[in-house]
């Protein structure tokens, strides 16, 4: 659905007609202002008492109401107060009409009535087309944003339900990549790492094969590893916390220390970094990124990885920078792609689910990541929550 402009007819904009209501006992009064607002072109309603007048705002809206204080049984005065106490009419302009010498008095009285201006017999035909005429384009700009806001509604409970329609598609699917794949991936796993581990009596090209059977075989058991991390990140509610994450750097950084042991990476991480979000969340984003500088630094003889934070204008940006590969700005928007990779995965082993589960994580939070980088000279990860 798209937010349509206001039907035209032979190449123009359907004008739409605002109703002017003139309140007055005076039938000559009531031609004098009509012929007076004919020349807008809008619907003008005449009403010969206040009685009337009330009857008139129960058949239909008005872009504003020109009332004349001086009228038998039911004054302008106590007709405004009538129109001030029906919600549907407590905000419309009321102009009113009075003789010049009654000025004074009358004006006090109905501005305390909500009055949003006078006119004074005799009427000045341009003043008060123009007095008029401000009302009116009001009316009509309020009633065309109207529009425009329902029609926004619309289009958003339409998003929203076909939003709802592929959430129960996916959960369709995480289901069964959850359970009616990872049996058979299971199976598969073990019956390859058995055959991998008895290849003693096997000729060589049996080896070979039985060698490509579980390389294959860990891959897919990559990839679902990475397929249901991406679905545990995308589902649940966001608890949003006071996060130190110069702490969980931390971890992150012994954790990757303990499980490569003979690397040698300097390491700088800036103390009292903070961030409000999800911690559980904030923490697989910290070791994804770092993970990533970790590998990407490993051919470097000197490898260097920083963890900071730098403030541009009122914005403050966490980062994640190292001194390896990097990348080639041209490809920077396939970098948060699932499964998307720029270097060969036998230089640098992974299946792409890192940056694309660091992505959704930061626009989970509401935030935004981007990179910046250049081939042989590192890559510079930022992030704002």
């Amino acid at each position: 659905m798209k937010l349509q402009r206001p039907p035209q007819a032979a190449g123009q904009p359907r004008r739409v007609k605002a109703s002017i209501l003139i309140v007055d006992d005076d039938a000559n009064k009531l031609v004098a202002l009509r012929s007076v607002l004919d020349p807008l072109g809008e619907n003008i309603v005449e009403a010969r008492s206040g009685t009337d007048a009330l009857r008139s705002l129960l058949r239909e809206d008005f872009a504003v109401i020109l009332l004349d204080v001086r009228m038998p049984i039911m004054n302008g005065f106590e007709t405004a107060e009538m129109i001030r106490q029906r919600p549907s009419s407590e905000l419309t302009p009321i102009i009113f009409v009075t003789a010049l010498d009654q000025a004074e008095t009358n004006m006090n009285r109905g501005y305390e009535l909500g009055a949003v201006d006078f006119v004074f017999a005799p009427v000045v035909p341009s003043i008060l087309r123009a007095k008029v005429s401000v009302f009116v384009d009001l009316y009509k700009a309020q009633h065309e944003l109207k529009r425009y806001r329902d029609q926004l509604q619309s289009l958003v409970q339409e998003r929203t339900a076909a939003l709802t329609a592929i959430n129960r598609e996916l959960e369709a699917f995480n289901y069964l990549v959850s359970h009616d794949l990872k049996t058979p991936l299971a199976t598969l796993d073990s019956t390859t790492r058995t055959l991998a581990g008895n290849t003693d009596k096997m000729d060589a090209t049996t080896r070979n094969q039985v060698a490509k059977v579980r390389q294959s075989s860990q891959q897919l058991t990559t990839l679902f590893e990475g397929i249901q991390t991406l679905f545990k990140i995308t589902r649940g509610d966001i608890r949003r916390e006071h996060v130190d994450v110069s702490a969980l750097a931390h971890e992150v950084v012994s954790e990757l220390h303990m499980k490569d042991p003979e690397r040698v990476v300097e390491v700088s991480i800036d103390p009292e970094m903070a961030a409000d979000g999800d911690a559980r969340l904030v923490r697989i984003l910290l070791t994804n990124l770092i993970g990533n500088a970790w590998k990407f630094t490993r051919n470097e003889s000197h490898a260097e990885i920083s963890v900071g934070k730098e403030t541009v204008g009122a914005e403050t940006r966490i980062y994640v920078r190292d001194n390896g590969v990097g990348f080639d700005m041209i490809n920077a928007h396939r970098l948060f792609g699932a499964f998307q990779r720029l270097h060969s995965h036998s230089d640098f082993p992974g299946e792409g689910i890192g940056l694309a589960a660091a992505q959704r994580i930061v626009n989970r939070h509401g935030g935004r990541i981007w990179a910046e980088g250049a081939v042989g000279e590192g890559a510079s990860f930022y992030f704002v929550l």
